[in-house]
């Protein structure tokens, strides 16, 4: 069944979460177990990765309700806390239940600005927490005052102090690793083999780079041929802002499709409003073009109007061609 069409048939009624990550938690109405995939993740926890979409059934992200204990002592409290995914896997946010606030050593309540320090931590895929075993990290609680748990050992503790909360370490290290965790490959998978039309024009048609990208693999060939349903999509996000996205699909897409007149003035045009980048890359796509007559004049008149790298770029192109 296509997702959207999944979507639509077991839709989550979503509870929109508090802007303050610990001003709510968010209760969203499970779905049909069609759509519920279970991981089991590093730490030895097991839980629930669901797929949430909207009104309109388009999927949205993956939601996690989920129940761990960060030490094995009575120094820490559990952790209650849903976590939100983007559709391939990348950390959202998280909400906590307003009854079962994060807490620190002894017990003390994580105060607003920890939240949001938490948060912080929580969306840096590439943090220190990732290098560590948490042996590594803290002294053992059967060898330490209680004072002492959670402490970072003298060796790694200037390197952490940023990715961390006083205090709360044990939090911090076991929530990015589920937060970064088994969970990211089983997302990928569950969208990966739930890939149809809509989805992947919703994904070229959004903001969001790694989705496009994603969208890109699927549609283009090696060739740089593009399936004809997203074709234009595809040549239009040569005008993307994203110029690194524009750099991309330009220098991917085959040449043929900029073989006739129209296609030549619309790059004309695009090279004359885009970054200095992207002029470069046209005129490395020009390189492979039969370039048309008007091209040609349009070269010829206006090459001096450009700094001294792009001209000489300019004559190469046209004494190549002619």
């Amino acid at each position: 069944m296509e997702l959207i069409a999944m979507c639509r048939l077991v839709l989550f009624i979503s509870i929109a979460a508090a802007a303050n990550v610990n001003a709510a938690y968010a209760r969203t109405p499970h779905a049909a177990d069609s759509l519920a995939y279970l991981v089991n993740e590093y730490n030895g926890i097991s839980y629930e990765v669901r797929l949430v979409c909207d009104s309109a059934g388009v999927p949205g992200y993956y939601h996690a309700r989920i129940f761990t204990p960060v030490c094995d002592d009575d120094v820490c409290k559990p952790v209650y806390i849903d976590l939100y995914w983007d559709l391939l896997g990348s950390y959202l946010r998280y909400t906590v239940p307003l009854n079962e606030p994060l807490t620190k050593m002894d017990h003390e309540e994580f105060k607003r600005e920890e939240y949001a320090k938490l948060h912080e931590i929580l969306a840096d895929s590439n943090s220190l927490l990732k290098d560590y075993e948490m042996e590594e990290l803290v002294e053992s609680a059967t060898k330490t005052s209680p004072g002492e748990v959670d402490a970072v050992t003298g060796a790694t503790a200037k390197s952490l102090q940023a990715v961390v909360i006083p205090g709360a370490l044990y939090t911090c290290y076991t929530l990015w690793h589920i937060a970064h965790g088994r969970v990211v490959d089983t997302i990928a998978k569950i969208t990966d083999s739930l890939v149809d039309p809509p989805l992947l024009l919703h994904f070229l048609e959004s903001r969001n780079h790694r989705y496009q990208y994603f969208a890109l693999d699927k549609v283009m060939d090696n060739q740089g041929n593009v399936e004809p349903d997203y074709r234009e999509l595809v040549i239009n996000l040569i005008r993307s802002p994203n110029v690194f996205l524009a750099a991309h699909v330009l220098k991917r897409l085959s040449p043929t499709y900029f073989s006739g007149e129209e296609r030549q003035n619309w790059l004309w045009e695009t090279f004359l409003g885009g970054s200095y980048r992207l002029k470069l890359g046209i005129l490395d796509k020009m390189e492979q073009l039969p370039l048309t007559n008007a091209l040609r004049t349009r070269l010829a008149t206006d090459k001096g109007n450009f700094n001294e790298v792009i001209a000489e770029r300019i004559e190469h192109l046209l004494n190549r061609q002619s």
